[in-house]
């Protein structure tokens, strides 16, 4: 090789390195304005005015579109970078601006979305373009690590992405779907709680004699901490009887609102969220309950948290009974599981009377 051709490998290689400089210089750019997105949209909050003509079917198509969009600049993006050589920098400006004119749209069609068509229903479109925009992030990331080589993690990212984006077909489509996924999501969490619960049960239940338990107790101290007493157990019955009335209402309130909810005036829409906001709060408050009855148990908190979620279970059936979802048909469960609640919450103070000052 003569020194002129050295001379001109040589300063090929330094127009390259400047090259993947500028172009690793222009992902950071855009890393950082994806993450300014994510901020923004965690606020959740829009400055923009409701348009008197806003069309829900027409908003879904157009989100859906830039759902689409979204998914495929991904697949370019992973592609351009997947395999050196490096883009030039004026491919990778196309192809950033691209991406970023997708996230705009995207952004942009879900902030016309008003607050008065519900807002459980625009916190899941929120969730969901969140979502998008995270993954999306990860992916710049994972390219910036391996600029013009890929890896593994570029395509995982990718497929995120383009995970998040097909989410987009299974999103609630109005407010009274978004309640009834929120309700559908709670009731399973009941129900994982009760089933656990009620497994640490039976399994303690299998030391049923005192010589047993006395046994068990010198082999290992600590045991007698980690059983239940017998005023325990008792006490645990009308706390599980909450649980289960818990996931009564649920089912309750769900059959109602899926028969008889409606999206067609904002009072009823503004019902469908508060009845949501009501369901959102029972799912901590049965996990409070149930993590208190595990051994050792303290009657007081145990009858604290069963007080607090009675609450939260009363005021859930005083909302549907005021809702637009329940007639004078619905009068007879209503007042059914009302009376379940009252019942099971009469035995947790009558069982815990000697804490009646906390």
């Amino acid at each position: 090789m003569t020194p002129r051709d050295c001379i001109t490998e040589n300063m090929a290689a330094a127009m390259d390195e400047k090259m993947s400089e500028n172009v690793s210089n222009q992902l950071d750019s855009l890393h950082s304005n994806l993450k300014l997105v994510t901020e923004q949209l965690k606020e959740g909050e829009s400055r923009r005015q409701p348009q008197d003509d806003f069309n829900l079917p027409t908003f879904w198509e157009r989100l859906g579109a830039t759902f689409k969009v979204m998914s495929h600049e991904a697949t370019k993006m992973c592609l351009m970078f997947s395999k050196p050589p490096v883009p030039s920098e004026e491919e990778s400006k196309s192809l950033i601006e691209g991406v970023e004119k997708s996230v705009l749209a995207m952004v942009s069609t879900f902030c016309s979305l008003p607050k008065d068509q519900g807002m459980t229903l625009r916190k899941s479109v929120q969730l969901s373009v969140m979502s998008v925009v995270d993954e999306l992030q990860d992916l710049v990331n994972q390219i910036i690590k391996n600029v013009g080589k890929g890896s593994s993690a570029q395509l995982f990212a990718t497929g995120s992405v383009w995970e998040c984006c097909d989410h987009f077909s299974r999103l609630p489509k109005d407010n009274k779907e978004a309640v009834l996924l929120i309700i559908r999501n709670t009731s399973s969490l009941v129900q994982d709680a009760l089933q656990e619960i009620e497994e640490a049960r039976d399994n303690d239940a299998g030391i049923t004699s005192l010589d047993q338990l006395q046994i068990e107790d010198s082999e290992h101290p600590d045991n007698r901490e980690q059983c239940w007493t017998e005023s325990d157990k008792a006490l645990m019955a009308p706390c599980l009887g909450l649980v289960k009335a818990t996931k009564a209402c649920l089912k309750k309130i769900s059959g109602a609102v899926k028969t008889c909810g409606k999206c067609d005036t904002l009072e009823r829409i503004a019902q469908l969220d508060d009845t949501a906001d009501v369901v959102n709060q029972t799912s901590p408050h049965v996990d409070d309950t149930v993590l208190s009855l595990y051994p050792p148990m303290d009657h007081s908190a145990v009858r604290t948290n069963a007080l607090a979620l009675s609450g939260v279970l009363k005021n859930a059936l005083d909302m549907a009974k005021s809702s637009h979802f329940t007639s004078e048909a619905d009068s007879s469960w209503l007042q059914f599981l009302q009376n379940a609640v009252d019942h099971n919450i009469d035995k947790v103070r009558n069982l815990t009377q000697d804490h009646n000052s906390s």
